[in-house]
C-alpha cells in the first residue's frame, strides 16, 4: 500500500516549542514520529529551512536536529511552483502580504503530494481557502490538494503510536 505523502509546513516545527499549549507539542511530536516510523512519508521545502533560519538560535538548532532525525525528504521550488504562488495571491485565495503560504502549497502541489499539513487556519486550513486553491488548481491544471490540520493525521492526538 502506498504511503501517504505529507508536507508540513513550519507551523508544524514550530509548534514543538509551544510553552501554551502542550497539546500541540504532544501532536507535532507524534506527526514526527509517524514519520520518522515511515508510516508516512514527509517533506519540507527549502522554503522550510529558510523559514527556520528565522528563528532564535537555540530554537534553530533543535529544529535542525528534529528535521535530521526524522527523514523529512526536502522539495525545491522551481519557476512551476513559484508561478503557481502568484496564481494563488493574483486569485485571492492567499493575500500578498502572506506569499509564503501560498509558496508552500504551490511547493506541495508541484510536487504531488496527498496533503499538506498546517495549524495555519486563517491562509491555509480552511474552506474558503481550499477552495479558491483548488479552482487556481483545475485552471492550471494541477491536481486538488487537501490542506489539513495535524491532529487529522494523528488522530487528535489520541491515537497510540
Amino acid at each position: 500500500m502506498k504511503k501517504l505523502r505529507l508536507y508540513i509546513d513550519t507551523s508544524i516545527l514550530g509548534g514543538l516549542f509551544d510553552n501554551e499549549e502542550p497539546k500541540r507539542v504532544n501532536t507535532a511530536k507524534m506527526l514526527l514520529r509517524l514519520i520518522k516510523d515511515c508510516i508516512y512519508e514527509g517533506f519540507i521545502s527549502l522554503l522550510t529551512l529558510e523559514e527556520i533560519l528565522n528563528a532564535p538560535d537555540r530554537i534553530h538548532e533543535q529544529l535542525n536536529d528534529k528535521i535530521s532525525e526524522s527523514g523529512f525528504r526536502i522539495l525545491e521550488e522551481t519557476e512551476e511552483s513559484i508561478s503557481l504562488a502568484n496564481a494563488y495571491v493574483q486569485d485571492g485565495a492567499i493575500p500578498a502580504k502572506y506569499r509564503d503560504d501560498a509558496r508552500h502549497i504551490a511547493i506541495g502541489v508541484f510536487h504531488e503530494v496527498d496533503y499538506i499539513v498546517s495549524w495555519n487556519y486563517k491562509h491555509m486550513v480552511n474552506i474558503a481557502v481550499r477552495r479558491l486553491i483548488n479552482s487556481t488548481n483545475l485552471k492550471t491544471g494541477y491536481n486538488s490538494i487537501e490542506i489539513i490540520s495535524p491532529e487529522e493525521v494523528t488522530g487528535y492526538g489520541e491515537m497510540g503510536v
